[in-house]
């Protein structure tokens, strides 16, 4: 996960959502005023602030796993919060299965718009862990099993992953020059945080002791 700033509240969203909660709640049955927070507007938006990946394991979305609007505090728990936009982001499918409808007072998700997540997760290898006994973090791994047999395909990814930026930065130590600092951009873009699984990259990159200023400074001192 990666601390994230929500965006803007989408006008459509901002303008109509205190009449679909109200339709809402005069007919929970009809498909269409329920989900009325699909729209495309609200989607995209929601895409731009995550980086187009999920909110929870990072995997990018696309045509094949459209993701699914998710609500952080569930409308089972709390229909108010039903069309609130600093309750919905964004998840992947499996991560939203599994999520479900879980909500303990707390002992909530993390959550990447006011915690620290960065902070609070460690990443070994594909496998992220909590860090000093957090319960919340725990929770939120256990829950998403991230680490689990269950995720397969997760695991698998961002094995490939790890191998393909370990090959990055093996490049990156051993050159110099103007290819060093091509290689360091793509560093850079992989560690940002809308690249997928990048807080895991960036975990990587810190352990071995690479900084932007230290590389910055000695690709200067080269003339690059």
């Amino acid at each position: 996960m990666r601390n994230l700033q929500k965006l803007a509240e989408p006008d459509i969203l901002a303008t109509n959502h205190v009449v679909w909660l109200e339709q809402y709640r005069a007919d929970k049955t009809n498909s269409t005023k329920k989900n009325r927070y699909r729209h495309k507007e609200i989607k995209q938006q929601l895409k731009d602030e995550t980086g187009h990946k999920c909110v929870y394991c990072e995997s990018k979305i696309g045509h094949n796993t459209p993701g699914d609007i998710e609500h952080k505090i569930p409308s089972s728990k709390d229909e108010n919060q039903h069309f609130v936009w600093f309750n919905l982001t964004i998840a992947c499918t499996e991560c939203n299965r599994r999520k479900n409808d879980y909500y303990v007072v707390g002992n909530e998700f993390l959550d990447p718009y006011s915690d620290d997540v960065e902070g609070m997760l460690e990443h070994h290898g594909p496998l992220v862990y909590w860090k000093s006994a957090n319960v919340r973090a725990e929770t939120t791994i256990r829950t998403l099993e991230l680490n689990g047999y269950s995720r397969q395909q997760l695991i698998e990814r961002k094995i490939n992953k790890i191998e393909e930026f370990n090959n990055l930065i093996e490049r990156f130590l051993s050159n110099s020059g103007a290819l060093k600092m091509l290689l360091w951009r793509q560093i850079e873009e992989m560690i940002d945080k809308k690249s997928e699984y990048s807080a895991m990259l960036l975990e990587t990159v810190e352990k071995k002791g690479i900084t932007s200023q230290s590389t910055r400074t000695s690709l200067r001192s080269a003339g690059v």
